[in-house]
């Protein structure tokens, strides 16, 4: 999936960023709060995949608080009735009549004004890491470590306060750029300040729609902080993240949160098994890089790949492909269907032929699982192993591959049955000898039409009405028929009852 576009609608004279992504049968609208910035989202692989998982079930409207990230810059804090009606605008702006709500710390507050004030436009409600009142004193040295974080607003120890196990080297420079691109420091420190003196104990009791709070377990919010606000929301439920594994990027501990996103929305828990489908997987790869980099040398043959790489990009996409991963010498893309994965490869091995370069590719179709922007399953790694044993310039497939593009006028010769390493039993595999031939025409046969059947054609075009009456007026003689054959019958049976049928 790529990136959509960034809309804008004008909110007390400034402008109001946000994005809708995907298409699907539930609406969501997610409200991100201080360190987050739209475009960037779709840099991080993690995210992507979180946003494009998303839109498999729903339409999400993503966007940001008023000031931050791609909107315009602000001189003021707008205030809570301010930042609720921006989740409605935006709501009217894309035509969401009802949605699920979701909001992440700083967003909190606005949501849950919609959910008290307007529940006939709230499906459900998911808070994260949401607390009623910061001036509690069992939170004063939590607001300390967050104005410390604030002070020092585009270093990215904001990371630190929402999870510490994330706050690897990595992701706290990660968290920098995204707090400098968000906002300046001045603004960050005056939306806190903000927000530290709002108090939710008065609104959540009026939150009408059933309304999931989350804690993050390695958080800086103590976690009986966040109970007490699924207590005072009467239809909620406090749910405990499971601990993020070390190592894991910021992307991947959002998951754990839009699968209760998901649920909240559709009803359903998510499947794994919405993470699985049918695709189709092409590998290439460099024949011989290392005899070619000793036969060009080192700067000839960098330049030599970069223009390969170039070519196999356009090549995937001009066939409607992705290419997802490009290692050492080798690419992997995925295709919807066989046939142009396959025309897609005779392209690469042709051109890279002409560069001097010797390709070998390989094709297999299969399910395929999700896994971030990449993805892994029993189907890639033989479509690795179909890859490997082609020859130099040559594109192999599986007989799976083979069988599916019947008909579509590519031709094949059989390679034979091939032991591939790591995969149980023999495949035959198929070279292919014509890609870019179109389908045999059908045999050119004389048309059956009669003189008849042509002007009933000619005038059902030109004038539909006509032969509506002229069918109706048929369809009613032929009833009055049948109705005269039947009394006549009748009437020669009260005749004569040996002529009864």
């Amino acid at each position: 999936m790529d990136p959509v576009p960034t809309q804008y609608i004008d909110r007390d004279g400034a402008a109001l960023a946000y994005q809708v992504v995907g298409d699907g049968p539930v609406d969501v609208v997610c409200f991100w709060d201080f360190a987050q910035h739209l475009d960037l989202s779709w840099t991080d692989p993690d995210i992507h995949h979180v946003l494009e998982r998303g839109a498999n079930y729903s339409r999400t409207v993503h966007f940001q608080l008023r000031g931050f990230g791609l909107s315009d810059r602000l001189a003021y804090v707008p205030t809570l009735e301010q930042q609720a009606g921006d989740v409605l605008a935006i709501m009217d702006a894309v035509g969401m009549r009802r949605a699920t709500l979701c909001g992440l710390a700083g967003t909190d507050r606005p949501l849950a004004l919609v959910a008290a004030n307007t529940p006939e436009r709230v499906n459900a409600l998911v808070l994260v890491n949401t607390v009623s009142c910061w001036t509690k004193p069992e939170l004063a040295g939590v607001v300390e470590r967050v104005r410390h974080a604030f002070d020092h607003w585009g270093s990215g120890e904001t990371i630190d306060l929402w999870d510490s196990v994330q706050a690897s080297p990595y992701n706290r420079r990660l968290m920098g750029l995204l707090e400098r691109s968000s906002a300046t420091p001045a603004a960050a420190r005056s939306y806190l300040e903000w927000a530290l003196k709002q108090d939710l104990d008065s609104i959540l009791p009026s939150v009408q729609a059933p309304t999931r709070i989350l804690h993050v377990a390695a958080s800086a919010i103590p976690e009986a902080a966040v109970r007490h606000v699924a207590e005072l929301v009467p239809d909620a439920t406090f749910h405990q993240l499971p601990p993020t594994p070390p190592g894991s990027s910021i992307g991947q501990a959002l998951i754990a949160i839009f699968d209760h996103v998901e649920e909240a929305a559709t009803g359903t828990p998510h499947s794994v098994h919405a993470e699985r489908y049918l695709g189709t997987v092409l590998f290439t790869d460099i024949v011989a890089s290392t005899e070619l980099l000793t036969r060009v040398g080192d700067a000839a043959y960098r330049q030599m790949r970069a223009d390969h790489e170039r070519l196999v990009r356009l090549a995937v996409e001009t066939e409607g492909g992705r290419l997802m991963t490009v290692t050492g010498d080798g690419t992997l893309s995925v295709f919807d269907g066989p046939s142009a994965a396959v025309r897609c490869a005779e392209t690469i091995c042709r051109e890279a032929e002409q560069a001097d370069i010797a390709v070998r590719a390989g094709i297999h179709t299969g399910e395929l699982e999700r896994d971030a922007m990449n993805v892994t399953g029993l189907t890639v790694h033989i479509g690795a192993r179909v890859g490997a044993a082609a020859d130099p310039g040559q594109v192999l497939v599986s007989r799976t591959v083979h069988d599916l593009v019947s008909g579509s006028g590519l031709a094949f010769a059989s390679r034979g049955d091939h032991q591939l390493k790591g995969v149980s039993g023999t495949w035959e595999l198929f070279a292919v000898t014509r890609a870019g031939a179109q389908p045999q025409d059908l045999p050119r046969e004389k048309s059956i039409q009669t003189s008849m059947d042509k002007f009933v054609l000619q005038t059902a075009r030109a004038a539909p009405a006509f032969v509506r009456a002229a069918a109706r007026l048929g369809n009613a003689i032929k009833r009055h028929r049948a109705r005269a054959g039947t009394k006549r019958i009748l009437n020669s049976t009260d005749q004569d009852p040996s002529q009864t049928p």
